[in-house]
């Protein structure tokens, strides 16, 4: 029931505001749209980059964790000479090539998230120290999903983790 003077049911004003507050001048009419045109881009964006920066977490985990496997596997391959003698070192090719095929290994899982650029491994005996130690480096790449389109992003984002290991004479058992 309408109650605007005027109308045909006649009554007060007490409707009639309820009735002007739903209609709205021509100028008024699309502000949402304006404000929604406005930021989606920008929430499209705030995603995207949202979705991106995970997956280089992700990945930058799951990348340490290849790297630390390897790293502790290597640094176990002692030279069994030397250390029949009383000297504990690496046996620097065989630390070398078994940190980097456990790594490579345990890299193969990335599911195409992140190209593998090259596994170095450094094997250092030093003869003044009585620690040895093994050091891994991955170098890998990590193509973005959503600001590929950025100039800064066209080769992907480097990422380069290292882990390192030693090997600790036990002196009491």
């Amino acid at each position: 029931m309408n109650s605007c003077p005027g109308s045909p049911q006649g009554g007060g004003e007490v409707g009639c505001a309820d009735a002007r507050s739903r209609t709205s001048s021509p100028g008024e009419r699309g502000g949402v749209l304006v404000l929604v045109a406005l930021f989606l881009p920008v929430a499209v964006l705030v995603v995207g980059l949202v979705c991106d920066l995970g997956t280089v977490f992700c990945v930058r985990k799951l990348v340490q964790a290849a790297c630390d496997l390897g790293a502790l596997a290597g640094v176990q391959e002692l030279d069994w000479e030397l250390l029949a003698e009383g000297i504990v070192a690496i046996d620097e090719a065989s630390a070398r090539r078994v940190a980097i095929a456990i790594a490579e290994e345990n890299l193969a899982n990335l599911g195409g998230l992140a190209h593998v650029e090259g596994v170095y491994a450094v094997v250092t005996n030093p003869p003044d120290s009585p620690e040895p130690n093994l050091v891994l480096t991955v170098v890998c790449r990590i193509w973005p999903t959503y600001l590929a389109w950025m100039p800064a992003f066209a080769d992907g984002i480097p990422l380069s983790i290292m882990a390192e290991a030693s090997v600790v004479e036990r002196t009491e058992w």
